[in-house]
């Protein structure tokens, strides 16, 4: 005869389950976050790629700015002749790499360091946003930390982490931003607003699309049950004194930059603006349409990659659904988020510019609030007094939003396990890496040379640089004609009278090289030979 009692034993596995499940809710309560990011942090830096730095433009004039603090040269284009001003890119991240270029001068063998850092970025971003899903979202610990997970550790993000890009800054910042400023609305205090507007400069000054903390900060605090405008007036102080330095320098410099670099290495508010005045404020509703259909194709290839492709629209709508859903059930105990996801929403549709940066940078806050919504969803569902058909569309919409995390997570590690993670920076590498060897082999140390990946160009060969193209808002719509890059590299050439121009395999102004013939006192270019894998280089001859 058994020792125990007939019919105790499902009971004791069920008090047992009860309080596994307890205590392992407890620790992530305590510890979630913190082991978040370390496992965050950790995959990241598994999934370090051992491609050169500068291979996506951005990252190499990220280190190059960060090289011009550290050795004394101030926020400069040191690439570019005559070393302008660096106006393009907020000073936050290269004053960061600046650090690491002062602890470690001797480049490329410093590399190893510099790809440390976005990882352990990312880990605290990580961290944060489980911290913030917690108190802010009021999502179950268990819930926050799985999907802050998975968003983090996402396929997309470990490709941006694995080169200097700023959006694993930008993330844990934002997090940051986002909880001084609910703080700020809800409890008050001057110390909690000047806290929230110096977060809210941070922000601003890791990434242009910061922007979108601003009405944030202040429409949270001005729609508190008592408006908090003294507190509003000190986190504008905080703000100001962020923000208006480099807002000066920008302001100073960008008019002495030459023309034809304006397009790409001026102010990134310029630009759009430009564009708005020229064409009128309607062309908005063209370039918000390329980026809804462009989100929908991405978010369908990351979030159900194994799902049926007729129906991926149908599905990511579902999860917009409910990402609006969370929204509204966050909305009285956190504003600030909401506005700013919708302030950011705003800027991402109307930005002349693939989308899909601006979506990895606050990826796992989009993950958050739709499972918040999920949350609100599963309530309802659950709810015997809510009608049949709402209880049955709310189990369905949660049950495409947790296929949605699954299949999400199991395309990350299909990923990191095939080796996409890397692929584009090794792509990119070895297409620039014959111009580097041509350039270092038949250039002198005091030439000028026209190329495409300039960036990596001069990191890696000591030249001074020029682009080979001019970067138009219009072309995100339209693309660049020949015509209109032969244009291009003609002003350029003739502004900064470069000795050679080379060409990578994969630079399309390649096929307008043959339109700079000399005719009409313009530039003509001489070709010297091809390149390994296709390239060319040519002597430019200015008038």
């Amino acid at each position: 005869m058994s020792d125990a009692a007939p019919g105790h034993g499902p009971a004791r596995h069920a008090v047992s389950a009860r309080g596994v499940w307890t205590a392992l809710e407890s620790f992530l309560a305590r510890y979630g976050a913190g082991a978040v990011g370390v496992l965050v942090a950790a995959i990241a830096l598994a999934t370090i790629n051992r491609a050169p730095l500068g291979v996506f433009w951005d990252d190499g004039v990220y280190l190059i700015s960060a090289k011009a603090l550290a050795t004394g040269a101030g926020y400069r284009l040191i690439h570019l002749p005559g070393a302008p001003a660096d106006v393009h890119f907020p000073p936050a991240w290269p004053a960061l790499l600046s650090l690491v270029w002062r602890a470690t001068p001797a480049f490329p063998d410093s590399v190893p360091w510099f790809k440390l850092v976005n990882p352990l970025l990312l880990g605290a971003g990580a961290s944060l946003g489980c911290t913030f899903g917690i108190r802010r979202l009021s999502l179950a610990p268990g819930v926050a930390a799985f999907v802050t997970l998975v968003c983090a550790a996402a396929l997309p993000l470990l490709v941006v982490t694995g080169v200097l890009f700023s959006e694993p800054l930008f993330l844990a910042v934002l997090f940051l931003a986002l909880l001084a400023a609910e703080q700020a609305a809800e409890r008050g205090g001057w110390r909690s607003a000047l806290a929230a507007g110096l977060a809210a400069g941070a922000l601003m000054l890791v990434r242009t699309a910061g922007i979108a903390i601003i009405p944030a900060l202040f429409g949270a605090m001005l729609l508190a049950r008592t408006a908090r405008w003294r507190e509003a007036a000190v986190a504008a102080g905080g703000l100001l004194a962020v923000i208006v330095p480099w807002q000066l320098w920008v302001a100073t410099h960008a008019p002495r930059l030459a023309a034809p670099l304006r397009g790409a290495y001026g102010p990134y508010l310029d630009w759009v603006l430009d564009l708005y005045r020229e064409r009128g404020a309607s062309h908005a509703l063209l370039i918000a349409r390329e980026n809804v259909l462009a989100l929908f194709r991405t978010a369908g290839i990351a979030v159900f990659p194994f799902g049926p492709r007729p129906i991926r629209p149908l599905l990511v709508t579902i999860l917009l659904v409910l990402a609006a859903y969370g929204l509204l059930f966050t909305w009285k105990r956190s504003r600030a988020t909401v506005l700013f996801v919708l302030c950011y929403a705003f800027v991402v549709l109307v930005w002349p510019y693939a989308p899909d940066r601006f979506l990895w940078a606050v990826w796992p806050l989009t993950g958050l609030v739709a499972a918040a919504g999920a949350g609100a969803a599963w309530h309802a569902a659950q709810n015997t007094r809510t009608h049949p058909q709402v209880r049955a569309a709310s189990a369905l919409v949660v049950l495409v939003a947790a296929f949605a995390l699954a299949d999400h997570a199991a395309y990350s590690l299909r990923g990191v396990s095939r080796g996409w993670h890397g692929s584009a920076a090794r792509s990119n590498a070895a297409a620039l890496d014959p111009v580097v060897a041509w350039i270092r082999a038949n250039t002198l140390p005091t030439d000028v040379v026209a190329c495409d990946g300039e960036p990596l160009v001069h990191l890696y060969s000591g030249r001074t640089v020029v682009p080979v193209h001019i970067l138009s808002a219009d072309e995100y719509l339209a693309g660049t004609p020949l015509e209109t890059a032969a244009d291009g590299m003609r002003a350029l050439f003739l502004a900064h009278r470069p000795r050679y121009v080379v060409f990578s395999a994969a630079a399309a102004e390649l096929a307008a090289a043959p339109l700079l013939d000399g005719a009409n006192g313009t530039p003509r270019l001489e070709p010297l030979g091809a390149l390994p894998g296709g390239g060319a280089a040519f002597r430019v001859h200015v008038p």
